[in-house]
């Protein structure tokens, strides 16, 4: 019998059928759906708001959860639930209301249709509320410090909750961190690219307010690689005057929901790990002093010129890092074909989307043609499921794919999606007393098409 030990005070200790770790997209969405389909479930998440990346990190809007042509919403659910409750807020608008070519998609044609802009307090507050009305327990400030295992089953949790070691104990564990922290630790194999030749990099999220709508359109109106690329003359300009540092061919910029104010994924820091503390450390730095200088580099820009900051990112925005070795590692080729999974959870349509490890071209140059990739291709459950742990589940960007494919479901609303079926699974596992790998696909594809779910090619 293999059994690991913790040898620390243990001050209190917490019992749950479903532990759920990170309380980001993924983990939000998770919680909520093992709570409503009757697990008694725990949330950690380490800082003191849920929503990560769409709270936290400021990334918005979400990208596309409708096919190319935007006639069909192939993402729905739980997500389409929490837009809607945001709508009825004033603090989204729902994307079958977005249409092709947009302002909201930085008029980006590539798959940037039916995009939904939400306010990041309005995704929190609706985060809460879905989260207590599931009667999920939330722990937040929680931070994950070791994983106990035995006879290949994660048995508890070590956390710090800022004043005390506590222990989590669960039938069933979700592993949303991201960086697939659990699965690492309780000796899932994992892998990472190279962050100096081929990892994605890092970008910190801004929002400014108290530009000029109008004047914005009629500049990047000019020409057609002007609207895809905005403002890449006057980058091309200033960079080979040595005046603008930023390894980025374009001001990305997404309208946000009020006039005059705009998100900007603008700033890029390459080469760091999103793995090591040191490196976290830096990039973050680095990407304020890229939003100082935007700041003051916008003030050139036709329509910018009287921009002003309303907020940062609390936290660095991170496209990939770890990713587990699972059942089935998604590929390109699957997205290509594509391949019809009979393990099914979840459908997408994003493009292979790769940022650059080195250089300053944009993520979606990578595919200049749609022609390669399927309108409609699918992800399979087993892509959530990890080698050499029996009672553990994945959802997020730390699922099993290829680093090309996670360039295509690293978005939110595939996000929020693989969440709803690892949730789900997780509940369906307590009620049928089986592991995550031994549970009948057939009934969670059930369960989650009753929950408003599309899975149907």
């Amino acid at each position: 019998m293999q059994m690991e030990t913790y040898s620390g005070t243990i001050e209190s200790i917490h019992n749950a059928d479903v532990i759920v770790c990170g309380g980001g997209c993924a983990g939000v969405i998770a919680a909520i759906a093992s709570s409503r389909n009757g697990a008694k479930t725990v949330l950690l998440e380490k800082t003191s708001v849920v929503g990560g990346t769409a709270t936290n990190g400021l990334v918005g809007p979400f990208m596309t959860c409708f096919d190319p042509k935007g006639e069909r919403q192939i993402i729905k659910g739980i997500f389409d639930e929490m837009i809607l409750r945001m709508e009825k807020k004033r603090g989204a608008i729902h994307p079958s209301k977005t249409g092709q070519v947009s302002a909201y998609g930085c008029y980006i044609r590539l798959r940037h249709n039916n995009l939904t802009p939400f306010h990041p307090e309005a995704i929190k507050m609706v985060m809460m509320e879905m989260l207590l009305e599931a009667g999920v327990e939330i722990h937040l400030g929680t931070s994950i410090i070791d994983v106990i295992k035995e006879n290949g089953k994660i048995t508890s949790l070590i956390a710090f909750d800022g004043g005390k070691l506590v222990r989590y104990s669960g039938k069933v564990i979700i592993d949303c961190t991201g960086d697939a922290w659990i699965s690492m630790k309780a000796g899932v194999p994992c892998e990472m690219a190279d962050p100096e030749t081929k990892l994605q990099p890092m970008t910190l999220f801004f929002w400014i307010y108290n530009a000029d709508d109008k004047k914005i359109d009629e500049y990047l109106s000019q020409d057609e690689e002007n609207r895809y690329l905005p403002y890449y003359k006057l980058i091309e300009k200033a960079t080979a005057e040595g005046n603008f540092p930023i390894n980025r061919n374009k001001i990305g910029l997404y309208h946000m929901l009020n006039e005059g104010e705009w998100r900007l994924n603008t700033t890029r820091v390459q080469g760091l790990s999103p793995v090591d503390e040191e490196d976290m450390s830096k990039a973050y730095i680095e990407g304020l002093k890229q939003v100082e200088f935007l700041m003051d580099f916008f003030h050139t820009l036709p329509g910018l010129e009287n921009a002003r900051i309303a907020q940062s990112g609390a936290n660095i925005g991170i496209r990939e890092s770890r990713r587990i070795q699972g059942l089935y590692t998604l590929t390109e080729e699957d997205l290509i074909k594509p391949t019809h999974f009979d393990d099914v959870i979840s459908l997408c349509s994003y493009p292979v989307d790769l940022h650059p490890s080195k250089g300053s071209m944009t993520g979606t140059s990578y595919k200049k043609e749609t022609t390669d990739l399927a309108e409609v291709y699918g992800i399979p459950y087993r892509c959530l499921l990890p080698l050499k742990v029996d009672n553990l589940l994945t959802a997020g960007r730390c699922v099993s794919a290829t680093h090309e494919a996670l360039g295509a479901i690293r978005i939110m609303p595939s996000v929020f999606a693989m969440g709803q079926a690892a949730g789900t699974a997780a509940a369906l596992c307590i009620k049928n007393d089986c592991g995550p790998k031994e549970l009948d696909v057939k009934l969670l594809q059930k369960v989650l098409k009753d929950q408003g779910q599309c899975m149907d090619y």
